[in-house]
């Protein structure tokens, strides 16, 4: 049996999508993830920090680095993104709906404000190994609830749709 059996029809699409996108040549969300960690040049610690947290969740989930890529895209992934548009002197916020450059950077950017948010006196590949292995298993994890606010703010405003154009 394929995996493209086992899938879901309504994530058939996602999945070609994100294979296509996660493929290991072109521009991926592993290479996305390394320029944002990499400050002032020094991509080999930001290679570290990513290698080894990836490590340590294929360690405990059994799981190769591209399919825990593949498996977080899937679960992160977001159509809609909601922006405040002003109109007569006031703000409205607006779903938009969203490419899937953009829906990349978007879970790059929650990944990191996770991160940053965290507190605990641990190192950065252990909190980003951390959140990734709670996403995965969708234990309360901090990645799903920003997922999960972003697409109910859309949902509550939808009303608002008319102010797109």
């Amino acid at each position: 049996m394929r995996v493209r059996d086992m899938v879901p029809k309504k994530f058939k699409q996602n999945l070609t999508m994100a294979k296509k996108y996660l493929s290991v040549h072109k521009t991926t969300l592993y290479n996305k993830l390394i320029g944002v960690l990499t400050k002032q040049g020094n991509k080999t610690a930001a290679v570290k920090i990513i290698n080894s947290a990836f490590l340590k969740v294929s360690q405990n989930t059994t799981l190769s680095m591209n399919k825990i890529l593949l498996k977080l895209f899937l679960k992160l992934n977001s159509f809609v993104e909601v922006k405040k548009v002003r109109v007569k002197r006031s703000f409205h916020l607006v779903p938009f709906q969203i490419t899937l450059k953009r829906r990349s950077y978007l879970i790059i950017k929650w990944l990191m404000q996770v991160v940053k948010t965290d507190t605990r006196n641990i190192s950065i590949s252990d909190k980003l190994a951390f959140e990734i292995e709670q996403t995965l298993k969708s234990e309360n994890s901090k990645l799903l609830s920003l997922q999960t606010l972003n697409t109910t703010l859309a949902l509550a405003n939808r009303s608002n749709i008319h102010y797109r154009w």
